[in-house]
């Protein structure tokens, strides 16, 4: 479950953590690595005649890119390329791992066994699932906030090169000139703009700022379900029925479910 979730999050930031919360070594080598990623994304500076197109260009992002827009950008996101996949992670079950410590392709199991091992271990897995999945589109879409004063800021100055203030008079216009033409062969070029690139690097301490709350986030966001059973706490019926459903020994079972749970402490979705 947390490596699809890993997965969604590792395009959309470096580290889940502030430079200052590692170490000196990890945070020396990171913070060089930002520097080299800022070096390449860098572009010149307005010319004088750009910056004074800049207030038209940015009347025209204004209008393109209201506030909000990057939460639209998110909502459409996972409701149409990303919901599919959401609904495939959502009915492919429990991890075995994350509950006996012993992955599925090392047990004879079926799917419905792997369930009802779950909930014997984790009666709440299934509500856990969605509030992940759920948690995570939330949690992006905050992301995606914060990096849109930079995204507008970009696009302003990437509107500023490419257009004169007649053209920029024009869009402001909503487009109803034959300069809207113009835009439109530009447009596709404009939408990967070095500028546009170079405002979203400038923006990612912002979004490590915002990955390093997540985590207490998504402890606030499961705070109110119980913690997953400990073998201990299983009656005797319990055990025996998760010894015959794997196939393990009891040493094998408390083995496992306690790599299970310092996997977990140490486990988080971003």
């Amino acid at each position: 479950m947390k490596k699809w979730i890993l997965a969604l999050g590792a395009p959309l930031a470096l580290s889940a953590q502030p430079l200052w919360a590692q170490d000196e070594d990890t945070g020396t080598e990171d913070a060089e690595v930002m520097a080299a990623m800022m070096q390449a994304f860098a572009v010149e500076p307005l010319s004088a005649e750009e910056e004074g197109r800049l207030p038209l260009a940015r009347q025209v992002i204004d209008k393109m890119m209201p506030e909000g827009s990057m939460q639209k950008v998110i909502d459409s996101t996972f409701g149409g390329i990303l919901g599919p996949f959401m609904d495939l992670a959502a009915q492919a079950g429990p991890s075995l791992a994350d509950t006996i410590g012993y992955d599925e392709s090392e047990l004879e199991v079926t799917e419905e066994q792997v369930k009802e091992i779950a909930s014997i271990i984790d009666p709440n897995w299934q509500e856990r699932q969605r509030r992940e999945m759920a948690f995570v589109k939330d949690a992006m879409g905050e992301v995606m906030a914060a990096m849109e004063p930079a995204m507008r800021k970009g696009m302003s100055e990437a509107y500023a090169v490419a257009f004169t203030a007649t053209e920029l008079n024009d869009l402001n216009a909503f487009f109803a000139t034959p300069s809207g033409s113009t835009f439109a062969a530009k447009s596709f070029e404009l939408a990967n703009d070095p500028r546009i690139m170079s405002a979203a690097m400038s923006s990612m301490p912002v979004m490590m700022e915002q990955f390093a709350t997540m985590e207490e986030k998504m402890k606030a966001a499961m705070a109110d379900l119980p913690e997953r059973r400990t073998y201990s706490a299983l009656s005797a019926q319990e055990k025996a029925r998760l010894q015959e459903l794997t196939g393990l020994s009891e040493e094998d079972l408390v083995f496992g479910m306690e790599v299970a749970v310092e996997t977990a402490a140490q486990d988080t979705p971003f």
